[in-house]
């Protein structure tokens, strides 16, 4: 039974039918919690359809659910949710807005065009293979034109897993969940695309899809495939094994080379990877509408394996004085692939002009240059000029939100400055990942009217900013090219210091660091290398030398706002709450508008224990500043996180579910909803409800693979696991089994790795004696120092070390480690933690004699959870200090002084 305008299904309201196969339909519909249109594909059973059949259909669905949620590139079609609704399959994905790809075979689109659109479509494959996917069925039908000239791949449901699991392009795909053919027995794929090797059903690794592209983009410059299919289909396969394509004369040679070898008969023989494809291709696409043909030099194709190709004269068009938009003929269309669908919307013409790409290249040499020094991109429109200088200005200054916001302007009065998107990519990715992915997606639509340089820089963020995870180590190796060929170019230098800092986490710091003196050699007022320099030292444990860079980071910039954030979160972890105040303070007196002073302001006075009624107003003005300037999030954000901090746990847990129906600015964002989440309810006493939260937790994360791996801040799957295990949902086999799949997965390279997975794998997760005294097992393996002592070098580390062996019945043992974790000035983004160590520390000071201790512990826990109703820790403390006689308990509650003004209240 179709559905009607208007009607709902789950919290979906159907708007209209786009397109339906044999069993389902796929509808134009709106998400009323997320307000947006999407695509939304529902699987009926048919009463003539048998188990068999409907198990394989919804096998596919699922398989292109995961295949494409699996990947986050703006070339590839979105998915959005995955689920079941009565007793309906459903996914609900992007809505595209273009034409498909065939509507322009055999069109008069400029060269120019077309070869970009190549360039896009080889990029996505490139990120499919690279997060260990082979689409196997490329095609036209199978990518839409959006229109503005971006392009995304469609239809991943006949996908398979690449066997290898490093993802290598080269290694053959695996018989899993991922490959199931189409119908028993029959070929996987669209014959004219297959490689020959798939037709002759071997096994196939990502140079089939290699191959495929070979055809589609030789039917899109060509106007037809390069093989006969006059006689039908036999004729056809046996074409494409044995028939060599005939080259296209109106395509330059070194576009053509660049077909055959995608086009060879032999996998070997093929580029090894669709990188390799793009690299190769991106040096012709140097403008969007090329008709002519008017210079030409020589090239080598680039191949990873250390070989080149023989040098060929390449034609390469001109840059074009304008670039002129799609004209989209107004209609609606639904494609219904393979089972699948794609979902194409077409909007009527949209004009306008784009700025002229520019001639001119940042000069290579040694000479010095200041990012301020580098050239104004070419524009008639005033207001973006003065916008872009602005951001360059503020990049220097460290700045980012003021750099961010000119940018965001520079490009919005200019919607053709490619570089004013780019930069703002660059910055934004630190703060919203998708508000940072679709600038980055225009920036590389215009990528024609970027300088040489900044194309490099474009190429270079690209890893990091289309991956999840982002691909730091990849980026930071493109940079490292750049600042080879730019030696002078200081923005440069500090980007590939940012980038290795991030890739290595901080195991080539020294390394990091010398880029960040270099950086400065180069540009004294370059504020931003200043601040990287403290985030070389900080893994270094140079906390001195970090503080006064920052302090120089301050001295050459007034406004570097940036590194006063950066000394108030050293400060903190140093337990010095006074400074942490004084420095937020400073801040507020530079940008009093910003929301961040004044919640900085009341994370440390709340870290300091001082009144709530102060604290409160701190975080009500962040939250009014936040609501202000549009960001809602962080403004709810804090509603719930202000309400735990206060041991109000009902009122937060109802915020934080609230948060899920909104879209999180970063995925690690979602991810610490997820801990609020879970959090609260087990204050609460309510583990039940806890493990439903986990439960959707490990279906989000099972479904986008990757989307949570990193610090086990970021990824709680493990103790997800444990909820479950403590509520009964899950056996002690099972939680074992699933420990031992995440561990698998983690990068155990480095030491500090090495504790970041014991503490989410065993410590973290420890709620009983039995999984306490496993982890104490571990920490042989995964905590030890060369010296013999356990690494309690983090404040987190050391907690976790004192928390296993109170579990054990240790508390002599754990004191020590108790004691160190407690030298913070905590904040409410540290609440449960904090606020569970000085609970812990309690009890371990109580075992020892210490009363005045434990008395001073159990103070800083009821201080801030005051209300045993909405806290089993809150219940448990205040049993325990009334059973030891501690004074500053009344039967009204708290009594006598609180901690000193600017105090760490942990000290004891």
């Amino acid at each position: 039974m179709r559905f009607s305008p208007g009607e709902s299904f789950d919290r979906y309201v159907i708007e209209s039918l786009l397109g339906e196969g044999g069993m389902g339909e796929v509808y134009r519909a709106e998400d009323t919690r997320l307000r947006r249109r999407i695509a939304l594909k529902v699987l009926r059973k048919g009463d003539e359809a048998d188990s068999e059949t409907w198990g394989r259909a919804v096998a596919r669905m699922l398989r292109e659910a995961r295949a494409v949620a699996a990947l986050s590139h703006p070339g590839i079609v979105a998915i959005y949710d995955v689920g079941e609704h009565e007793g309906a399959p459903f996914i609900a994905m992007e809505l595209v807005e273009g034409r498909p790809l065939r509507a322009l075979v055999g069109g008069d689109e400029p060269l120019g065009t077309r070869l970009r659109l190549l360039l896009e479509i080889a990029r996505a494959l490139s990120a499919a293979h690279q997060a260990g996917l082979v689409h196997r069925d490329v095609k036209p039908e199978n990518v839409v034109v959006r229109a503005d000239g971006a392009v995304k791949v469609l239809d991943f449901g006949i996908a398979r897993k690449l066997a290898r699991t490093s993802a290598d392009p080269l290694g053959p795909t695996a018989d899993g969940g991922l490959a199931t053919m189409t119908a028993e027995g029959a070929l996987v794929g669209t014959p004219a695309y297959m490689a020959p090797e798939q037709l002759r059903g071997e096994d196939i690794d990502a140079r089939a899809d290699q191959f495929a592209w070979g055809v589609l983009a030789y039917e899109l410059l060509a106007g037809k495939i390069p093989f006969r299919s006059d006689k039908g289909a036999v004729s056809l396969m046996a074409s494409i094994l044995s028939d060599e394509p005939p080259p296209i004369p109106t395509v330059p040679d070194g576009v053509w080379q660049i077909l055959a070898r995608a086009l060879a008969k032999e996998p070997e023989a093929r580029f090894a990877s669709m990188d390799e494809v793009a690299q190769n291709l991106h040096v012709f696409v140097t403008a969007e509408d090329t008709r002519t043909i008017t210079s030409r030099r020589n090239v080598v194709l680039v191949s990873s394996t250390g070989d080149t190709r023989a040098p060929v004269a390449a034609s390469l068009p001109p840059p074009s004085a304008s670039r002129r938009p799609w004209m989209l003929v107004a209609s609606l269309v639904a494609l219904v692939v393979a089972g699948g669908a794609a979902f194409v919307l077409r909007k009527p013409p949209a004009e306008g002009n784009a700025s002229a790409p520019s001639s001119a290249a940042v000069p290579a040499g040694p000479a010095p240059t200041a990012v301020t020094d580098l050239p104004l991109p070419p524009t008639e429109n005033a207001e973006a000029r003065l916008a872009f200088r602005e951001g360059l200005q503020a990049i220097r200054d460290a700045t980012w939100d003021t750099a961010i916001a000119a940018f965001d302007r520079a490009r919005k009065a200019d919607p053709g400055m490619a570089t004013a998107h780019l930069r703002f990519a660059a910055l934004e990715a630190s703060f919203d990942i998708n508000a940072a992915r679709e600038a980055f997606r225009k920036a590389i639509g215009l990528r024609a009217s970027l300088t040489e340089r900044d194309q490099a820089f474009l190429d270079a963020l690209e890893p990091m900013l289309q991956n999840d995870p982002g691909d730091c180590a990849t980026s930071a190796r493109r940079f490292e090219a750049m600042v080879e060929k730019w030696p002078g170019d200081a923005e440069l230098v500090f980007w590939y210091a940012r980038q290795l800092l991030d890739a290595t986490k901080s195991s080539q710091s020294e390394k990091a660091l010398a880029l960040a003196r270099r950086c400065v050699e180069l540009d004294p007022q370059y504020a931003d290398c200043w601040q990287t320099q403290q985030y070389a030292l900080l893994p270094l444990r140079r906390n001195a030398e970090a503080l006064v860079a920052l302090e120089k980071c301050v001295e050459v910039s007034a406004g570097a706002v940036d590194c006063l954030n950066d000394k108030i979160k050293i400060v903190s972890s140093l337990g010095q709450c006074d400074v942490a105040a004084e420095t937020a303070r400073r801040w507020m007196a530079k940008e009093p508008s910003s929301p961040k002073p004044h919640l900085m302001l009341g994370n440390a006075l709340y870290g300091a224990g001082e009144p709530e009624a102060a604290v409160r107003a701190a975080f009500d003005q962040a939250e009014r500043r936040f609501r202000a300037t549009g960001h809602l999030w962080q403004a709810e954000d804090l509603v719930a996180r202000r309400a735990m901090a206060f041991g109000e746990f009902t009122t937060g847990a109802r915020v934080a579910d609230s948060l899920m129906a909104m879209t999180a600015p970063m995925p690690q964002d979602e991810v610490a909803v997820y801990h609020l989440r879970t959090f609260a309810r087990v204050e609460l006493g309510d583990i039940e409800g806890a493990a439903k939260v986990a439960d959707e937790f490990l279906a989000k994360s099972a479904l986008r693979t990757g989307y949570f791996v990193g610090h086990h801040v970021l990824d709680p799957t493990v103790y997800m696991h444990s909820l479950r295990l403590r509520a009964g949902k899950e056996s002690r086999a099972e939680y074992e089994a699933a420990r031992s799949a995440w561990l698998a997965k983690q990068n155990l390279s480095t030491p500090g790795a090495r504790r970041v997975a014991w503490d989410g794998a065993y410590a973290w997760p420890a709620y009983s004696a039995e999984l306490a005294q496993e982890a104490l097992a571990k920490e042989e393996e995964y905590m030890r120092l060369p010296s013999g002592e356990l690494d309690t070098s983090e404040p987190v580390w050391a907690g976790a070390l004192g928390h296993v062996r109170l579990l054990v019945g240790k508390e002599i043992e754990a004191l020590p480690y108790l004691e160190k974790a407690a030298q913070i000035c905590p904040n409410p983004w540290q609440a449960r933690w904090y606020v569970h160590q000085q609970a812990r520390l309690g009890v371990a000071r109580e075992a020892k004699g210490d009363k005045p201790g434990a008395c001073s512990a159990y103070r800083a826990v009821l201080s801030r959870w005051s209300n045993p109703k909405e806290s089993v820790t809150a219940r448990d403390v205040e049993k325990r200090a009334k059973g030891l006689g501690c004074g500053f308990l009344t039967d009204g509650g708290l009594a006598g002084p609180r901690s000193p003004r600017g105090s760490n209240p942990n000290a004891g």
